[in-house]
């Protein structure tokens, strides 16, 4: 009977085992196709067509601090680097040379604030909508291997500066389940998240960020662990701290406006819709300490503004939402899965079905519109403080497309108050110095990543859509060639479709 109960023991634990290790295959597989691995890839191999040394001639330069483009000069790009500037300098400089015809040529753009997730394709929307560099914002180990690639030549994309999976707090059971499905670093305590951030320095990341979800103890052990090894700490303000957490902290940077006016909310108590007026007046008495702090600190702070603008809409007319957002370009695993959906039945920030009861609306819309007209104060305030800014778009959080979101933010970012010559700046040098890259300016010496206009942004910010080539790397992608990038990016989301988008959600323009 012994040997009998011992063998049924065996086979109870072995199909528990077997069972568990079937739950953990069914689980990763469908979280890699909820963050989009599971579309085509398309063609990303860098093109071997462009000289090692050529000569952009006659093209107008943004001035590196200015507010206006040079006059037509020439630029000689060699090896991937800006090589000299000058004037008739194609004529002497023996190499080939491209006719500029009198555009608008300035440094490529950054997007400090983008979730690649597992959709590679992305790459290649970022190149055709003249972003040359971008942080990820929740780093695993796959997008090393892309930034590593990408800085060899190996494969055609942005620069990326890899910040680490965001590192949380949770207990056991949560903390299993965050981990496997949406790849979070977990610390339970702050031994252990003291060791994380050494372990994600050696892996070689760029950075390490705090998560919403960080008790208090692991945020100031990540801190201290940050300011030990000199990995960078960015990202969010724990819900645990308050904002004299994060004065005293090693962070600098914070990833978006929202969150210093979330910090403002739990020193107010909390608002609801009857006394968003009296938290409104609270954010204006208390904002500028806030800009000060950040300068003092040397705290950069990224922007998100569009983002942040569009959640009042998604949460209560999410279709009208997305009759404007382009659809097309995302990814049908991150548009269709849970885990970030953008479409009706599985918008993140849609008001679930329970919740829309009498009187609803007005509800959300007043907090949400309130939430927004916070972030307008706050931003003011740290704009004339003139605390460092990086524009960031959260892209592939709904409804911000990768590379098409950035446009939006740099038009958010004037709309709030910017001139287009500090929207441009957030975008080109001040992220360029953040993440200690030599990008950002069109000077010798820096990296040859650059756009190429048909208008003057300086004039009307919506003009760095008029893009006629970008540089990458020194090598130059046609505007024929980013339309086949694009072309071929729907093409690869249409065949992984699992819900077909509606006629109305491919309204927006997307060259």
């Amino acid at each position: 009977m012994l040997k009998w109960g011992l063998r049924i023991l065996g086979v109870f634990v072995l199909l528990n085992v077997l069972g568990a290790i079937g739950a953990y295959v069914m689980i990763d597989r469908s979280v890699f196709e909820m963050f989009g691995g599971r579309t085509p890839v398309i063609a990303l191999q860098p093109s071997d067509e462009t000289p090692e040394r050529y000569v952009l001639a006659n093209v107008r330069v943004l001035e590196p601090g200015s507010e206006q483009f040079s006059e037509p000069m020439d630029v000689v790009i060699e090896n991937g680097v800006i090589a000299d500037m000058g004037l008739d300098l194609a004529a002497r400089a023996n190499a080939p040379a491209m006719d500029g015809e009198g555009r608008y040529l300035m440094p490529g753009l950054t997007d400090s604030h983008v979730h690649l997730w597992n959709s590679q394709n992305d790459l290649a929307l970022y190149l055709a909508y003249g972003v040359t560099q971008i942080r990820e914002m929740h780093g695993q180990s796959h997008h090393l291997e892309w930034r590593d690639q990408i800085s060899e030549g190996e494969l055609l994309g942005p620069d990326i500066f890899v910040v680490a999976a965001q590192i949380a707090t949770y207990d056991f059971a949560e903390g299993l389940w965050q981990s496997l499905t949406s790849k979070r670093n977990v610390a339970r305590t702050p031994e252990a998240a003291d060791q994380l951030v050494r372990d994600l320095a050696a892996d070689g990341y760029d950075a390490v960020k705090a998560s919403s979800y960080l008790s208090l103890s692991g945020y100031e052990a990540v801190s201290a662990a940050s300011e030990d090894t000199g990995i960078p700490l960015v990202g969010h303000v724990p819900v645990a701290a308050r904002l004299d957490d994060l004065w005293a902290s090693n962070q600098s940077e914070v990833a978006h406006v929202e969150e210093l006016i979330k910090g403002l909310d739990r020193d107010f108590g909390g608002y609801g819709v009857s006394n968003a007026g009296e938290y409104l007046d609270y954010v204006m008495q208390h904002r500028d300490a806030v800009a000060q702090h950040m300068i003092d600190n040397e705290i950069v702070l990224a922007s998100t503004l569009a983002l942040v603008s569009s959640f009042a809409q998604q949460k209560t007319e999410t279709e009208a939402a997305l009759e404007t957002a382009p659809v097309g370009l995302v990814n049908p695993g991150v548009a269709e899965g849970r885990a970030m959906g953008w479409l009706p039945d599985v918008n993140i920030y849609s008001v679930p079905q329970q919740y829309r009861n009498d009187g609803w609306r007005e509800r959300y819309e007043t907090y949400w519109t309130t939430y927004a007209e916070a972030q307008q104060l706050m931003f003011e305030a740290v704009l004339a403080a003139g605390v460092p800014m990086v524009a960031g778009t959260d892209a592939n959080v709904p409804l911000m497309a990768p590379g098409y979101s950035l446009h939006q933010e740099l038009e958010a970012l004037v709309l709030a108050g910017m001139t287009p010559a500090q929207a441009l700046e957030s975008a080109t040098a001040t992220p360029g110095r953040f993440m200690d890259w030599n990008t950002g300016r069109v000077l010798p010496g820096f990296r040859a990543n650059l756009v190429l206009l048909n208008a003057n942004p300086l004039e009307d910010i919506r003009n760095t859509r008029s893009i006629a080539a970008v540089v990458s790397h020194g090598d130059i992608l046609s505007r024929e060639e980013l339309d086949s990038l694009v072309d071929a990016v729907e093409a690869a989301n249409d065949s992984a479709r699992h819900t077909p988008l509606a006629p109305e959600w491919r309204q927006a323009e997307t060259r």
